[in-house]
């Protein structure tokens, strides 16, 4: 038994050892993840912050392009009345004329 204890602690002693250096690499290892993503967080936090600023931007760009577009389709919308207006005084004109020789030819 003394040979079977004596392995059993020098195995342990040895794991315990090896433990700590493994311990110590796993550990370096889990801090360069942790800075990796930390690093890519902050490139995220990044990019994030650029694509809502772009869209801004294109929000801003179509909101003056929606106020021209109103204005534009008013001043449409004043000429189609104007338009229709001499349409319709051009057409009571022209009435007037056609009954005016008709019932000049029948008299």
């Amino acid at each position: 038994m003394e040979d079977h204890d004596l392995i059993v602690i020098v195995t342990a002693l040895a794991s315990a050892l090896g433990l700590t250096e493994v311990w110590n690499i796993i550990k370096k290892r889990m801090d360069l993840s942790a800075k990796k993503d930390k690093s890519n967080e902050a490139t995220k936090d990044k990019i994030t912050a650029q694509v809502i600023e772009e869209l801004k931007d294109k929000i801003g760009e179509l909101e003056t392009k929606i106020d021209e577009l109103i204005k534009e389709n008013i001043a449409l919308n004043v000429k189609l009345a104007r338009m229709e207006e001499r349409l319709m005084q051009s057409a009571k004109k022209r009435a007037g004329r056609k009954r005016k020789t008709t019932e000049s030819k029948e008299g």
